[in-house]
C-alpha cells in the first residue's frame, strides 16, 4: 500500500488562538433570534449493510471524533463578545472543552427514518450554545426505512453559520469522513486567557481607524449605488423586483419543524438537461421543478397568489469578490415564473432571471455596493440584527424579494465513508424562519439527485403530498422536454 503523503500544515498541526470575527461573519451572530437560527446542518446517510459496517457505541463515537479534532479549530473555539458589543466578537480557546457536550449516539429508540427525520428536525431548529464550541455530531446506527436500503446509519453534522457556509461544509466532511489514514498531531490551544477588560481597551484604541474606515466604506458604497442605478438606467444590469406577494409561507413561524426530502435518479436529471434546446443547468430544472410544485400546491389550497413568487438563491462569491470573511454568499432573488403553466415557458423563463442574477453578482459596481458590510462596525450590525427581528409579518400583503429559499450545494466527495460505511447521500436541513417557513435545500451524490425541505409544521402540515409534487413536477418538465427533443 502506497503511504499517503500528510500536507504541511497538517504536518505542522493546528493552532488555536483567539481571532476576531469579521463583520460579515459576525451578521449571524447579531442577527439570530428565537425565530431565526443560524444553523448550518448536514446529514450523511451510509450504508449500514455493508460488510465493513459495525454498530457505534457512544465510546467509539468519542474516539471516532477525538481522532479528527485536528482537522478544524471550530472544535475547539467558542464564542465571546466584546462588553457592550462595542466591537466584533472574538472566538477564543475553550479549554474547559468536553466531547460529551458534542457527540451523541442515538438510542434504539430512533431506530426508524421517520423517527430520526424528526430529530434531525429538532436539531436544525434549536440555536447553538455560543458559549462552548458551537458544533454537534449526532449518530443514529441501523436506521430501517430510508428510501431504498435496509439500513443506513445516519451521521448529523451541525455547526454555526458565523464559522462558515456551504463551501465550509463540504471541505470540513471531506476531512471527517475522507478516510485518512495517518494519524493527526495533538492541536496546539493557546493557554493565555482571553480578557475582556483588554477587548474593550483595544476596540477603544482602534475606534477612530474604524470609524475613519466606516466613513470611506460609507462614501465607496455610496458611489457604487449610484454607478449600479445609471447601469440599471441603461439596462446594462436589471434589479430584482422589490416585493413579492405574500403566501402562506411568509409568516411568522411557529414552534415546529417539518423536514422530509424525496429522490430523482441523477440519469433522469441529466437526460432532461440534455433534452432543452438552450443550454441549461441542473439547477435551472431545479429552480424550475420547485416553481411548478409551489404553484400547484397554493392552487390546491385555494391561495395561488396575484404575481409571480421568487426565490431567494445562495451565490457564492469566491472567485468573484476579494472578501476575507469564512462566509463568501450573497443572496440572489430570481423570479420563478409561477405565474406561467407551461412547464417549458417557465424553465426559459427561470434560465433567463438567473442569468440575470449572476449577471448582476458579476458587476463591479454591485460588487462594491455590497461590500459596505465589511466595513460596518458592530453597533450598527447589532443594531440591523435588532431590526430584523421586530419585522412582522403576519398581516403583510408583500414580501421583500423573495418567498422560499432554493439553495444548490455542489456534489461532495464520492469515497466518502463512517467506520466502514460507504455514503449513500448527503442531505442539507435549513432552518426556517419568520417570513421564510418553506425553505428547500438540493444535493446529488453518486446517482441521486436529492430535494429536502424544511418547513414550518403548520404551514406545511402535509409533507408528503408536498414530496409528491415536487416528483410530479419534475416529471411533467421532464416528459415536456422529451416530447419537444422528439
Amino acid at each position: 500500500m502506497s503511504q499517503k503523503v500528510v500536507p504541511a500544515a497538517e504536518a505542522a498541526g493546528l493552532r488555536v488562538t483567539a481571532e476576531q470575527l469579521t463583520p460579515r461573519d459576525a451578521v449571524f451572530v447579531y442577527d439570530e433570534f428565537e425565530r431565526h437560527p443560524s444553523n448550518i446542518v448536514a446529514a450523511y446517510v451510509f450504508d449500514a449493510a455493508a460488510a465493513e459496517a459495525t454498530p457505534t457505541s457512544s465510546e467509539q463515537a468519542y474516539a471516532w471524533v477525538r481522532d479528527r479534532l485536528g482537522y478544524s479549530k471550530l472544535f475547539h473555539r467558542r464564542l465571546e463578545r466584546v462588553p457592550g458589543d462595542i466591537d466584533l466578537p472574538y472566538w477564543v480557546p475553550d479549554r474547559e472543552f468536553d466531547i460529551r457536550d458534542h457527540v451523541t449516539v442515538g438510542g434504539p429508540q430512533l431506530r426508524e427514518w421517520s423517527e430520526v427525520r424528526r430529530r434531525i428536525a429538532e436539531i436544525a431548529a434549536t440555536r447553538m450554545d455560543l458559549s462552548r464550541p458551537p458544533w454537534g455530531i449526532h449518530i443514529f446506527d441501523q436506521v430501517a426505512g430510508y428510501p431504498g436500503k435496509s439500513a443506513v446509519t445516519v451521521v448529523v453534522l451541525g455547526f454555526h453559520h458565523s464559522v462558515g457556509d456551504g463551501v465550509a461544509t463540504r471541505e470540513l466532511e471531506l476531512k471527517l469522513f475522507g478516510g485518512n489514514d495517518f494519524p493527526l498531531p495533538e492541536p496546539v490551544i493557546d493557554d493565555r486567557e482571553w480578557s475582556a477588560p483588554a477587548a474593550v481597551l483595544r476596540a477603544v484604541g482602534v475606534l477612530p481607524y474604524r470609524c475613519v474606515r466606516f466613513g470611506a466604506g460609507l462614501v465607496r458604497t455610496r458611489s457604487a449605488a449610484k454607478t449600479v442605478a445609471a447601469r440599471v438606467a441603461a439596462d446594462e444590469i436589471r434589479e430584482p423586483i422589490a416585493h413579492r406577494p405574500a403566501t402562506r409561507f411568509n409568516r411568522r413561524i411557529g414552534s415546529g419543524l417539518a423536514f422530509d426530502l424525496v429522490t430523482i435518479p441523477m440519469r433522469s436529471v441529466l437526460d432532461a438537461k440534455t433534452g432543452s434546446a438552450e443550454r441549461i443547468t441542473v439547477n435551472d430544472l431545479m429552480l424550475t421543478v420547485v416553481s411548478g410544485a409551489l404553484a400547484t400546491y397554493l392552487a390546491e389550497k385555494g391561495e395561488t397568489p396575484s404575481a409571480s413568487l421568487a426565490a431567494m438563491v445562495p451565490i457564492s462569491m469566491r472567485g468573484i469578490a476579494q472578501w476575507n470573511s469564512v462566509n463568501q454568499l450573497c443572496q440572489m432573488s430570481v423570479d420563478l415564473h409561477t405565474d406561467r403553466t407551461d412547464p417549458l415557458e417557465r424553465l426559459h423563463e427561470i434560465r433567463l432571471s438567473a442569468q440575470r442574477e449572476k449577471r448582476r453578482y458579476a458587476d463591479s459596481a454591485v460588487i462594491r455596493r455590497e461590500s459596505r458590510m465589511q466595513t460596518s462596525p458592530a453597533w450598527l450590525l447589532r443594531l440591523a440584527g435588532w431590526a430584523r427581528a421586530q419585522r412582522v409579518f403576519d398581516d403583510a400583503d408583500t414580501v421583500p424579494l423573495s418567498n422560499t429559499t432554493i439553495s444548490n450545494v455542489p456534489p461532495t466527495g464520492d469515497r466518502l465513508e463512517f467506520r466502514g460505511a460507504p455514503v449513500v447521500n448527503a442531505i442539507g436541513v435549513l432552518p426556517i424562519m419568520d417570513g421564510d417557513g418553506l425553505r428547500h435545500l438540493i444535493t446529488s451524490q453518486g446517482d441521486e439527485l436529492v430535494i429536502s425541505f424544511s418547513a414550518d409544521a403548520e404551514m406545511l402540515p402535509d409533507p408528503e403530498h408536498y414530496g409528491e409534487l415536487l416528483v410530479r413536477s419534475f416529471q411533467e418538465l421532464a416528459a415536456a422536454l422529451r416530447a419537444r427533443r422528439d
